[in-house]
């Protein structure tokens, strides 16, 4: 009986082990990549996009200008449907100068929007990083919303589990366990060691 389930655990080991590898290849492939992109900062020196637009104020506004808090929800929905900005940052309206402020942030990126009341001017200055700015910043998870920051954690569970159940298929192979558990082994030692030995670290206070 004992066996039997051992079996079957063995079973469903290799089941998830080889599902969850070609499951995440994608995003493996794409961690591996955004974290030697990470590694070596001095590739992202290209500036990117970035620029400013001016638009005259919707002429549908203009009954709120009195009412700033009314015309943001407005201001808010015309930037999602036009420019596809969602979830400010932050939003300001500063009474002196008669303009409300939107702050967006992205990966590697960000757009700043001001609504001047008295000229009616909507204006949109914008700032996009090239593709490996973006993938970095996915990468740590970096202005990249809640979905996002979902995804990076499902990964980790999913990943973790694809170690897991290799490790546990190990040992169904009798003749190769031990060289297969000295090499994990080895795998956790040496960044340890390497950790300890190579990296700078502060000791005694």
């Amino acid at each position: 009986m004992a066996r039997k389930s051992l079996r079957s655990l063995y079973q469903v080991c290799r089941w998830l082990h080889i599902y969850l590898s070609t499951a995440l290849f994608g995003l493996l492939l794409f961690f591996c990549i955004s974290g030697l992109v990470l590694n070596h900062m001095g590739w992202l020196e290209d500036s990117g996009r970035q620029g400013q637009l001016s638009l005259p104020m919707p002429t549908d506004w203009q009954r709120f200008q009195a009412t700033p808090v009314q015309l943001m929800p407005l201001m808010q929905d015309y930037l999602y449907q036009e420019f596809s900005l969602r979830a400010p940052r932050s939003t300001e309206w500063d009474a002196d100068m008669q303009e409300i402020l939107f702050d967006y942030a992205m990966p590697a990126g960000y757009a700043l929007v001001s609504l001047d009341l008295a000229s009616s001017t909507l204006t949109l200055e914008y700032h996009q990083g090239n593709w490996l700015g973006v993938w970095a910043d996915l990468h740590k998870g970096r202005h990249s919303g809640e979905v996002w920051s979902w995804i990076i954690d499902l990964s980790a569970v999913l990943m973790l589990l694809f170690a897991l159940t290799g490790l546990i298929i190990l040992f169904q192979n009798r003749a190769k366990w031990r060289t297969g558990l000295l090499a994990a082994l080895t795998g956790i030692i040496t960044p340890l060691l390497f950790y300890y030995l190579c990296v700078p670290a502060i000791s005694g206070v």
